[in-house]
């Protein structure tokens, strides 16, 4: 699994019963998505971003399906919508917002390190010649 290239785990349960999958919000996934919606990206990440409403349930289902396309294409959006009703939404929005902010290069690990410091400039002295 691979956090800088949008893979996040997505863990339904807990303990031994748990379902352990991965979601990947990569090109493929967005196309897929795009084209299961008939909106293109931008327009999927404006209702991602909703910050009144938050996203609609249609979107999150449908890019979970799409990102479990990868390692997990059993899956259908109706047995997505089940898993959603079975284990709430809420878990799936995060995952999805988790692997969006992944795939778009702004997970915590991307950033620089500290950036160097300034070299201090000695000043020289102005003589009259």
């Amino acid at each position: 699994m691979n956090p800088l290239r949008g893979e996040v785990p997505l863990v339904l349960g807990e303990g031994d019963a748990a379902i352990r999958l991965t979601l990947k919000l990569g090109i493929n996934a967005l196309c897929a998505a795009e084209q299961m919606m008939g909106k293109k990206t931008q327009s999927i990440l404006d209702d991602l971003e909703d910050k009144m409403e938050g996203p609609g349930l249609d979107t999150v289902r449908v890019l979970i399906w799409a990102g479990l396309r990868k390692y997990h294409p059993e899956f259908t959006p109706l047995q997505v919508g089940d898993l959603m009703d079975d284990y709430g939404h809420s878990v799936f929005t995060m995952a999805v917002l988790d692997a969006m902010a992944s795939a778009f290069g702004v997970a915590e690990d991307r950033k620089p390190p500290n950036p160097p410091k300034a070299k201090a400039r000695s000043k020289k002295k102005t003589g009259t010649g």
